[in-house]
Order: structure tokens, then sequence, then C-alpha cells
């Protein structure tokens, strides 16, 4: 007579091998959560209002994107100003030579940044997006 189902009384190593399954899934799950613990960890929280985080000469200086300012920060060739306004943020003047971080113009979603490499000023916006729009990416 053919069998065609898996009769658990047939095998003796039917209950050896259901619990070492069980115990590599535990290890499994555990593993992943400390992964995502990790993770939250690693890369802060997922919320939050949204910052504007400038270093320059080894300093930071933290700015509500939520409210309009201008700021400047020394460096090794002059000055940069950076203006904060209605949710974005720009360097608006610098003494670098080229001027490349006034041409990348505006900035205003997390992780966005601009930097002025001769003037080691580097501008960056942290935290959630103000706007829960769908982003270019996902798209």
């Amino acid at each position: 007579m053919l069998k065609t189902d898996f009769d658990k009384e047939d095998s003796y190593c039917y209950d050896a091998l259901m619990n070492h399954l069980r115990l590599l899934d535990a290890l499994i799950f555990i593993i992943a959560l400390i992964i995502i613990a990790l993770s939250f960890i690693a890369f802060g929280e997922l919320g939050g209002r949204p910052e504007v985080h400038v270093r320059s000469s080894g300093k930071e200086w933290v700015y509500d994107l939520s409210v309009d300012a201008f700021a400047t920060f020394e460096g090794p060739v002059g000055k940069t100003t950076v203006q904060i306004k209605d949710n974005k943020v720009r360097v608006v003047d610098s003494d670098c030579k080229n001027k490349v971080c006034i041409a990348a113009g505006w900035v205003s979603r997390p992780r966005q940044w601009v930097i002025c490499l001769p003037n080691d000023v580097f501008v960056l916006i942290e935290g959630s997006s103000v706007e829960e729009d769908v982003d270019d990416t996902s798209y």
C-alpha cells in the first residue's frame, strides 16, 4: 500500500526535528529583534521635528527648520551665510571661490544637505518631513 501523507507515528525523528526547528525559529526571531533595536539606536528616532544641523570648524549648531533665520559661520576662507525660510534652507553667501554651495539652492527634506568644502561648512536637514507627500523615490 502506497502512503501519500506524512505519518508522525512512522517517523522516529519527527519530534527531534520539530524541537530543533522551533529552537532555530526562536533564535532567528531573537536575532531579528536585536538587529531592529540596533538600527533604531544607530539611525536615531524616526520622527521628530525637522532640524537644520550646521557643522563648521569642528563645531555644530542646530536650528529649527520651521523658524526663519539667518546665520553666518566663519571658515578657513571667510564667512558663509545660511538662510532658513519657509521650511527650507540654503547658503546665501560664501567667500569661497566657485560658489557651488550657493548654486545648490534650497533643500527642504530630511537627509538633504549643502556643503561648502573650501570653507568647511556642512548644512544637513535631519528629522521627519514636514509634508507627508510621496517622494520621488517611491513615486
